[in-house]
């Protein structure tokens, strides 16, 4: 009986401890004028003139061993994805949307995984 415990006590162990040490996948998703030469979101606002030509979408990953996967909205229509491959434990992507004249109004940004689960989403407008 004590052996059979040990063995049940020996395999909650080995199942367990790999998942004690790996972190949730998670991302942040904003929207952004420019990416400085550091690869960071700079101009990041929840609106911007439609003069604005051109918007970077942003997301800082961590866990993500794949890809994550920048999913735009335009007035709750989809507008398009990019796929952006992840190459470290912590790490930066962008994409970028240009905008015309006829772009005005409601907007959003998703950061999903390769699963396509939501990681992050973001809310903005053009005016």
């Amino acid at each position: 009986m004590r052996s059979a415990y040990s063995c049940l006590a020996l395999l909650l162990i080995t199942f367990a401890l790999p998942a004690l040490g790996q972190e949730a996948p998670s991302a942040t998703a904003a929207v952004c004028t420019s990416i400085t030469p550091k690869g960071n979101c700079e101009g990041g606002n929840t609106t911007f003139p439609v003069e604005v030509g051109k918007i970077y979408g942003f997301s800082q990953v961590a866990n993500v061993t794949d890809k994550i996967v920048h999913y735009w909205f335009h007035k709750d229509r989809f507008l398009g994805r990019v796929d952006l491959p992840i190459k470290a434990v912590h790490y930066k992507v962008w994409s970028t949307v240009t905008v015309s004249r006829d772009m005005t109004g409601p907007w959003r940004l998703e950061a999903r995984d390769a699963s396509g689960k939501v990681l992050a989403s973001f809310n903005f407008s053009i005016h």
